[in-house]
C-alpha cells in the first residue's frame, strides 16, 4: 500500500484509535475469541527480555505488551510509545492498577520518528501497530537505529492463513462479521472496516521478512500462530 498523503493518513488513524480507545481492550478479547493475550505472551517469549534490558514497545496502545513484560519481574526498564494520548491514558491506568509504575515510562510519539537516541534499547517490540504506519519501511529503519548491537526486534501482526479452507473461513469472518460487530460495539462507523482493509494491503510474511532484512536485520524469521491468523517476525541487529 502506497500512502501519498502521510500526514492525513496518520491524523485519521490517530483520531480513529482515540475514538475506539474506551472499548479497545474488550473488542480485542471479543473479536479474537480470547486469543489476543496468548498472542502477546508468545511475542514477549520470543523477545526474551533479560535482567537490566531496556525494552521499547512501539504503538503500545493500552499497554498489554508492557504489562506482560513487567509481570515477569526481570528488573527490565520498559518504555511505551504511542501516537494516541487517550490510548496511553488508559494504558497508564492499567499499569497503575497492576503496580508497575516504577518500571515503565511513557512517551507520546510516532514509530516512524522515534524520539530516542541511537542504540538506546536491547529490544524493540511492536504488536498490531506497524500495519498502521504511513511508512512501514521508515518505521523499520527507526527500529534498527534505536537498537543496540545485538539487540532484537519482535513484530506481532495480523496475517492471512495460507490453507485455502482456513483462508475462506477467515475471509468470511474478517471481512463480514468482524467489521459489523466491531463498528457496532466501538461506536465508530468504520474503524473495524479499516482493519481487514489494512491487513489485506500489508505484505505477506515472506515479503515482510525481505523488508526487515533490507533494513539491515539478520537471522530474520517468522512464526505463524492460530492457523496463520497472526504472525510474529523476529530479527537481530548484529555487531
Amino acid at each position: 500500500m502506497i500512502i501519498e498523503d502521510t500526514s492525513t493518513f496518520t491524523l485519521q488513524n490517530r483520531e480513529m484509535f482515540t475514538a475506539i480507545a474506551p472499548r479497545y481492550d474488550f473488542l480485542n478479547w471479543l473479536l479474537s475469541v480470547g486469543q489476543d493475550k496468548y498472542w502477546r505472551k508468545q511475542a514477549v517469549d520470543l523477545l526474551d527480555p533479560i535482567r537490566r534490558d531496556h525494552i521499547l514497545d512501539v504503538a503500545t496502545g493500552t499497554c498489554d505488551i508492557v504489562i506482560e513484560i513487567a509481570k515477569r519481574n526481570l528488573a527490565v526498564r520498559i518504555f511505551g510509545i504511542d501516537f494516541s494520548q487517550r490510548m496511553l491514558e488508559l494504558g497508564k491506568a492499567k499499569v497503575s492498577r497492576n503496580n508497575y509504575d516504577k518500571s515503565i515510562s511513557f512517551q507520546i510519539g510516532s514509530g516512524e520518528h522515534l524520539p530516542f537516541a541511537n542504540e538506546s534499547f536491547d529490544g524493540v517490540v511492536c504488536a498490531f501497530g506497524i500495519r498502521n504506519f504511513a511508512n512501514v519501511k521508515r518505521g523499520l529503519r527507526e527500529f534498527y537505529r534505536v537498537l543496540k548491537p545485538g539487540g532484537r526486534i519482535v513484530i506481532l501482526e495480523f496475517s492471512v492463513p495460507q490453507n485455502q479452507f482456513l483462508n475462506a473461513v477467515y475471509e468470511c469472518y474478517f471481512n463480514f462479521i468482524l467489521p459489523k460487530i466491531g463498528n457496532l460495539v466501538s461506536g465508530h462507523s468504520n474503524a473495524y472496516t479499516y482493519l481487514p482493509e489494512s491487513v489485506a494491503h500489508f505484505p505477506n510474511q515472506k515479503i515482510f521478512v525481505e523488508w526487515i532484512e533490507k533494513t539491515g536485520f539478520k537471522k530474520v524469521s517468522f512464526e505463524e500462530l492460530t492457523f496463520g491468523i497472526v504472525s510474529i517476525h523476529r530479527g537481530f541487529k548484529v555487531g
